[in-house]
């Protein structure tokens, strides 16, 4: 018995794998771990299944049949606007919208109107400080736009570089943001600042927390469901 129960847990496993959906060639990474449910995830290795020990072939292509739409949508994306370090960039998501991109020595700046971003190159490292510096200005202009309803202010606003956690509230009411935010709509921006407001409050994802997002952001769902559909658009620049 007692052996039983300091026994090592099994070793998780990963395999690459291929299967046929709808006619297409489907290549993913399949996980096995100790676990209770089957998840997905597409970043820039492809798509990454994790199930438990056990799952046979046969449920895992059921439930790629049934993403199907999603996953193949999402691995285009990533295939076609996935950039390197090297790589120039011609186009870049700000605020929701296409904005070209257009290297030019004698200033840097955003015209909105013409949706043009000039900066010194095309290159990643330039676009990235661009998009920061009005990120930072642009989420304190909004946190400041709620600034009659708040109860408890905060600290301060700081960028952060994540890829899934686009907001975070500490103890000291410091919130931070992920510069990547800034690349989608200004309602799903709104919606992860007004879920870091909340957490001024409540520290947790309880009902009164939720009671308080609502509070401040009446139409927060909408903008919840379309960040989950639209995250993986925000990790093409790294």
């Amino acid at each position: 018995m007692w052996k039983k129960l300091f026994t090592n847990p099994k070793p998780s496993s990963k395999e690459k794998k291929t299967t046929y959906i709808n006619g297409e060639l489907v290549e993913f990474t399949h996980i096995k771990k100790s676990k209770k449910n089957i998840s997905l995830k597409i970043d820039q290795d492809g798509l990454i299944i994790s199930t438990p020990f056990h799952t046979d072939d046969i449920y895992i292509n059921s439930i790629i049949e049934k993403k199907f739409d999603w996953i193949s949508k999402h691995l285009k994306h990533i295939s076609s606007q996935t950039i390197s370090r090297t790589n120039q960039i011609e186009t870049i998501l700000l605020l929701g919208k296409e904005y070209k991109v257009i290297p030019e020595h004698r200033k840097t700046q955003i015209d909105h109107e013409d949706k043009i971003i000039f900066c010194k190159t095309n290159g990643v490292s330039d676009v990235k400080k661009i998009l920061k510096e009005f990120a930072l200005q642009y989420f304190k202009d909004r946190i400041d736009s709620y600034d009659h309803i708040l109860e408890i202010k905060p600290s301060s606003i700081q960028l952060t570089n994540a890829k899934t956690k686009w907001g975070s509230c500490s103890n000291n009411k410091n919130i931070r943001l992920s510069w990547r935010l800034i690349q989608t709509s200004s309602g799903i921006i709104d919606y992860v600042i007004c879920h870091e407001l909340a957490h001024l409050k409540h520290m947790n994802h309880s009902k009164l927390f939720w009671h308080e997002v609502e509070r401040i952001f009446p139409e927060y769902k909408i903008y919840k469901k379309q960040l989950k559909e639209q995250a993986l658009s925000l990790f093409t620049l790294d």
